[in-house]
């Protein structure tokens, strides 16, 4: 097998279970629908006092691994998505987040 080969698995493997998925927003997009557009709007426009207004870009110029934390954890009114949507999940609403400003 080539070095090139190698190199790639070597690079998996030092990544290990933090490896995720590529992001799906579609996916995403059912999953904001469902846990998140009661508050922050179907289309990012939020509908409660406080929540982020992801129409306008608030809160995303954070990394991915940044919204991850602050989803699990939640934040203010925000509950604390950890153990109700998994990781690949998290990741997904992010990216679908993404694609409403």
């Amino acid at each position: 097998m080539s070095k090139h080969f190698y190199s790639i698995l070597l690079a998996l493997m030092i990544m290990g279970p933090d490896l995720a998925l590529a992001a799906n927003p579609a996916l995403g997009g059912a999953t904001y629908q469902r846990h998140c557009a009661q508050c922050h709007g179907g289309n990012g426009s939020p509908t409660m006092a406080g929540a982020a207004d992801f129409k306008r870009g608030q809160g995303m110029m954070q990394s991915d691994q940044s919204l991850l934390a602050r989803i699990q954890k939640g934040k203010n009114a925000c509950p604390a998505f950890f153990g109700v949507l998994n990781k690949q999940q998290t990741l997904d609403v992010i990216a679908h987040i993404r694609t409403l400003f």
